[in-house]
């Protein structure tokens, strides 16, 4: 152990002095931070001053659709109507959405003993500020306003049953009802995955590079002459996971400082809280990126052992970073499946397990059992991991020239 010490301390030393590691500890926070706020400041101005024109031969539902259009959510769009409206005044429309004079035109035509009127909505983007979902539930509403006022309903009443309903969401945790917001619960999730599978992989893409570096550079036949094998795997992976760890508590401080200051407030970013992120899971948080990392590191070492060139380093390094992977494409699934049969299952596969138990805690209070059952699976597939890597690791850093083959690796591990 004072061997892999010694090995932990130089590995750690060499990556927090680099400037790679001085660039990305800066870079990725403030590449997060300047997402989120102008994420938060474009949807904030998105819904600017817009000029609309809602054309129809029916001048009553025209009237109604304005009046749901300029309800709500969309204050600041401007509405004109323009009916009676006939087909010769088609052209003159298109012209002035050309010209830029309006930003867009709803058309609008009733044709006698049909229910539902021809639509067809024009602008100059196809992606713009009206979606298409939405124009249709404002004519769905205008459509039912105008009938209800037809059978006598007072245009008020109309309104306060057309009233969109306010949903608030809820949590139950720990037999409570706690107030959440899914949309920031989603992205609270979904960066605390990202970073895990980020880090994981960066670092132990690493720790491959880094024992192809030393065993082209037959460095290696120097130091196995005072240390073990086995002693030179552990030193580097705890070298590069203790960088790792520093580099993840840079990022946690800047999080928390970031969010509790009064820039984060103006774009609406109140609190780590705010996106489900508690105490427990950033404990949790750690605990597998912790387990992950060795986890992967370990497999890196191993195959980076048997390899010659980082080129091959790149090559193996998706194959390894597969099972994560997967869990960042199940995500959708995941959160809004959190306690199915799969999910649970993917969450105690141990490959599988930071990314998906991530996820699982960002949905639901997970039980405390599938929590220890998950470490303790973790931990025992990385003594297992350890075991085998290290008997490939010692075997692998001596040959050069001839990738070995799975029969040889399989060998090498028998070896005592």
């Amino acid at each position: 152990m004072h061997n892999a010490f010694l090995i932990a301390k130089r590995e750690y030393l060499e990556r927090i002095r680099s400037k790679a590691f001085r660039v990305s500890t800066v870079l990725i926070p403030a590449a997060f931070a300047a997402i989120f706020s102008l994420t938060s400041l474009s949807i904030r101005s998105g819904s600017g001053d817009h000029q609309l024109v809602v054309a129809s031969n029916d001048a009553d539902l025209a009237a109604s659709v304005k009046t749901e259009l300029t309800s709500g959510k969309d204050t600041k769009l401007s509405v004109a109507v323009m009916a009676p409206a006939t087909t010769a005044d088609l052209q003159g429309l298109i012209a002035q959405v050309e010209s830029k004079q309006i930003d867009g035109y709803l058309w609008l035509a009733v044709t006698p003993g049909q229910s539902q009127p021809e639509v067809t909505y024009a602008s100059r983007s196809s992606a713009d500020y009206a979606g298409r979902d939405h124009l249709e539930s404002v004519i769905d509403d205008a459509l039912v306003r105008e009938e209800l006022v037809k059978r006598g309903m007072a245009p008020v009443a109309v309104g306060g049953l057309l009233k969109g309903v306010k949903i608030t969401t809820m949590q139950v945790k720990n037999g409570e009802l706690v107030r959440g917001d899914s949309a920031k619960h989603f992205w609270g999730a979904y960066i605390m995955a990202f970073l895990v599978y980020f880090s994981v992989v960066f670092y132990g893409v690493n720790v491959a590079q880094s024992v192809v570096g030393e065993k082209t550079s037959r460095v290696y036949e120097v130091l196995l002459a005072t240390a073990r094998p086995e002693s030179l795997m552990l030193g580097k992976l705890m070298g590069v996971g203790g960088a790792g760890l520093t580099q993840m508590g840079i990022w946690a401080a800047f999080a928390l400082i970031y969010s509790g200051s009064t820039i984060a407030a103006s774009f609406g970013t109140f609190g780590l809280a705010a996106y489900g992120v508690t105490p427990l899971k950033l404990i949790f948080f750690v605990t597998y990126f912790i387990l992950g990392f060795f986890f992967y590191g370990a497999l890196s070492a191993g195959f980076g052992a048997t390899v010659g060139s980082e080129q091959e380093v790149q090559q193996f390094s998706m194959l390894i970073a597969l099972p994560q992977v997967a869990g960042l494409v199940l995500m959708p699934f995941i959160l809004g499946n959190p306690n199915s049969p799969v999910a649970i299952a993917l969450s105690l596969f141990p490959p599988c397990t930071p990314i998906v138990m991530i996820l699982r805690m960002a949905a639901m209070a997970v039980p405390w059992y599938q929590l220890l059952l998950s470490v303790v699976l973790m931990i025992a597939a990385i003594l297992c991991l350890l075991w085998g890597a290290s008997r490939i690791y010692r075997v692998g850093i001596l040959m050069y020239g001839k990738r070995p083959t799975l029969p040889e690796m399989l060998r090498w591990m028998r070896y005592s």
